[in-house]
């Protein structure tokens, strides 16, 4: 049963790491201090053309949205194709929300089922393999998005969206001016290292459970 075991914690544990990215990407795309912190970073609010305040209220409009109230646009500043696109990301913010409940849910099922199999036993290896399960594909499109964030950045949205509405116009579309590439990819860069840091401590939580005591 050892081998049953030792695989059923590692995708366990896979599934909540991968549980664990979706829900730093969740808060971190539903927080309008984010935005403006990294709007400011980038030049803005005068890029865009827009006073401060006028940028800090589209901000808590679109972190609404995104976390769920549909009604959060209503009045903002935006062309019905940008409205269009945000209604697919609404959708696929909803999407990644009920992903990761059945991921959670999945996670629990295969770790509690492992673990009694292993009698408690094997959960730092069962980390350790379902970290790096999840890392290696993260790492490689890091490298991508680190050579060539551009190319990147358009093959995440055609895999995304079925539509080209995401493809907007800097000359008309306030949106991309609010929130252009160079946003994004200090964005990436931000969920990156949260989610680094809370997937992170679940192994070296293990480690210090199992080897603390030698030290007590």
């Amino acid at each position: 049963m050892r081998p049953l075991s030792r695989a059923l914690t590692a995708v366990g544990f896979f599934l909540l790491f991968a549980a664990l990215l979706m829900t730093v990407v969740e808060t971190a795309g539903t927080s309008a201090d984010l935005y403006r912190e990294l709007q400011l970073e980038n030049g803005l609010p005068d890029a865009a053309g827009l006073a401060l305040e006028e940028m800090a209220a589209i901000d808590e409009q679109l972190a609404g949205y995104l976390s769920g109230d549909a009604s959060a646009l209503d009045g903002a500043p935006f062309n019905d194709t940008e409205k269009l696109h945000m209604a697919d990301v609404f959708h696929l913010f909803g999407l990644l929300r009920a992903v990761r409940n059945i991921l959670l849910g999945a996670a629990a099922a295969l770790l509690l089922a492992g673990l009694l199999l292993a009698r408690g036993r094997g959960a730092l290896f069962g980390s350790l393999v379902g970290l790096l399960l999840l890392a290696l594909p993260l790492i490689a499109l890091g490298i991508w998005a680190a050579i060539d964030f551009t190319s990147a950045f358009d093959a995440f949205h055609r895999a995304l969206f079925s539509n080209d509405l995401w493809q907007l116009n800097p000359g008309t579309d306030l949106l991309i001016r609010m929130l252009p590439e160079r946003f994004f990819s200090d964005f990436a860069a931000v969920v990156a290292v949260r989610a680094g840091l809370f997937i992170g401590a679940v192994p070296l939580a293990l480690f210090g459970a199992r080897f603390g005591r030698r030290f007590a």
